[in-house]
């Protein structure tokens, strides 16, 4: 019994964490954004559903929130809005990896191809046509 609601009373903290985590990275280039809130979202569902409920009708995360609901199409504005945002956030990363400690080489083609990669998949993701 004190398992159980140890493992619960850790799924909320970390569920907590990662919607925090989540929130800071939509405002700071580098940091994930999507990964926390799914993650985070996960957790609280599973730990505690009203918790969740609030977290999808907040009105900061509730736009991003619909499409992975499985109903809706993410618009063709939105899809390149993303796109062009992240690779903004993406030059911007790279560009202070390099000019602060003349970074690594790996580590700023790491960001590109993750960049890359996210590219394709918001352009593939809930496609109306």
């Amino acid at each position: 019994m004190e398992s159980s609601v140890f493992k619960r009373y850790l799924m909320v903290v970390s569920g907590v964490f990662f919607v925090g985590l989540a929130a800071v990275g939509a405002f700071l280039p580098g940091i994930p954004t999507v990964g926390p809130l799914l993650l985070g979202s996960y957790l609280l569902t599973k730990s505690f559903p009203a918790l969740e409920q609030r977290l999808v009708r907040n009105h900061f995360f509730a736009r991003y929130l619909h499409y992975l609901d499985g109903s809706s199409v993410m618009p063709t504005k939105t899809r390149i809005s993303s796109i062009v945002l992240m690779w903004c956030s993406i030059a911007f990363s790279i560009s202070l990896i390099y000019w602060t400690s003349g970074g690594p080489l790996w580590l700023m083609v790491l960001i590109a191809i993750a960049g890359v990669v996210g590219t394709v998949f918001i352009w593939q993701f809930r496609r109306g046509d």
